[in-house]
């Protein structure tokens, strides 16, 4: 075999041995199988990682780490049944209010309507307008693809943030986030102290900050901790709840995002001794 592989010179006569022509054959067959596997490890690997498949129909070219909200995706169960199955490819575009968790955070840099990679689940790096230096989770913003906003509560837990005086903008910070932790509104909670009431008549108008305990079962505000606005008693909602246990200042509650993440509002509750009726 050695003896059939042997180059030539410049200007010898070629003449290729049928044993050199099957070894480039089985040379050229070798490297398409591997090619093959390769692009099925790949998309095997997508599936397995949160990463997958998004076409950019924002309209416009996204940069790496840019946000596109899950419009649906690219090939339908009915339009072919195997493609489906084979791979998940999403349509992306400019998020909105119905796009609060469903999102994904580009790996690379995708020009309008080209297919690219993105990572709906798992850790991954991605700009956040940090809206209080207290909060630790993040959602999509509906109208901006080019960051998240950070919030009490989120899909996004943002395990490190960019300290401020290391920001090009005070505002927006590089951060390290776990996507798809399940940490929305309506499953996370923290406690807050009641600092100010509005309103005449109730559901009144509430505001807090984030409150933490010592061993001694003293409650004291958390210094520089998460703000609340647009807080409402989850008591004092409906007929049956009218004027029955308004909050004061100073009163610790359970706090709750909003259930629709694009209502700018928080719901608390507190349990009271009512007494006897």
């Amino acid at each position: 075999m050695a003896a059939s592989l042997k180059k030539v010179r410049p200007g010898d006569p070629l003449v290729i041995p049928a044993a050199t022509f099957n070894a480039f054959i089985d040379a050229t067959q070798d490297f398409q199988q591997r090619q093959r596997s390769a692009g099925q490890d790949r998309y095997r690997e997508l599936r397995q990682t949160g990463i997958v498949l998004i076409r950019n129909e924002s309209g416009s070219d996204r940069e790496r780490f840019d946000v596109l909200g899950v419009a649906g995706t690219i090939v339908k169960p009915s339009d072919n049944a195997d493609a489906f199955k084979e791979r998940v490819a999403l349509k992306g575009t400019t998020p909105g209010t119905e796009h609060a968790g469903r999102f994904a955070v580009l790996l690379e840099p995708l020009v309008a309507n080209e297919v690219g990679r993105a990572c709906v689940a798992g850790v991954c790096v991605v700009k956040v307008k940090m809206n209080d230096e207290g909060h630790t989770f993040a959602e999509a913003k509906a109208g901006q693809a080019t960051m998240l906003e950070s919030a009490a509560s989120g899909t996004a837990c943002l395990l490190w943030v960019q300290p401020p005086g290391e920001r090009e903008n005070p505002q927006i910070a590089w951060t390290v986030a776990r996507l798809g932790g399940g940490g929305g509104g309506s499953v996370t909670a923290a406690f807050a102290m009641i600092t100010s009431k509005a309103g005449s008549a109730p559901p009144y108008r509430y505001a807090a900050v984030q409150a933490t305990m010592d061993e001694d079962g003293a409650w004291t505000q958390v210094g520089g901790g998460a703000a609340y606005n647009n807080v409402f008693n989850l008591e004092e909602q409906g007929a049956g709840g009218q004027w029955v246990n308004p909050l004061v200042v100073g009163d610790v509650v359970l706090i709750f995002a909003a259930p629709d993440p694009g209502v700018d509002a928080y719901v608390c509750s507190r349990s009271h001794y009512r007494g006897t009726y």
